[in-house]
Formats: C-alpha cells, structure tokens, sequence
C-alpha cells in the first residue's frame, strides 16, 4: 500500500520497497539522485505514515 499527497506543491508517493525500507518517490521530472529517497535510512521511518510525516516535516522546515 502507498500513500500519494503534496508536500510544497509537489506530489510525493510514499511506499514499501520488497525490503521493508520506506521510501519516498518524487512524481514528475526526475530529481537527480534525491529522486527515491529510503526514509528508513535517512529518517528512521518504519511505517508509511512516518514516512508521510517525516517527508512533510522535512519541506515545512526547508521549502523546497
């Protein structure tokens, strides 16, 4: 199951990968190697909701 919301006006999906890792995926033109980023790495998320949550977290302190 995935998640898909906005976050700074731009669509993210946030997902399992076949690992368990969450990761969050940047619809639309390709982001470079920020693209698909593992929140279970970078934030410590273990569920898709704290993946959610990290990921709109992170653009209300940076914006962008």
């Amino acid at each position: 199951m995935a998640k898909t919301f906005k976050a700074d006006g731009k669509k993210h999906t946030v997902k399992k990968n076949k690992n368990g890792d969450v990761i969050v995926d940047h619809a639309g033109k390709s982001q470079g190697k920020w693209d698909k980023i593992n929140l279970t790495k970078k934030a410590g998320a273990k569920t898709i909701a704290q993946g959610v949550s990290a990921t709109k977290k992170y653009h209300r302190k940076h914006g962008h």
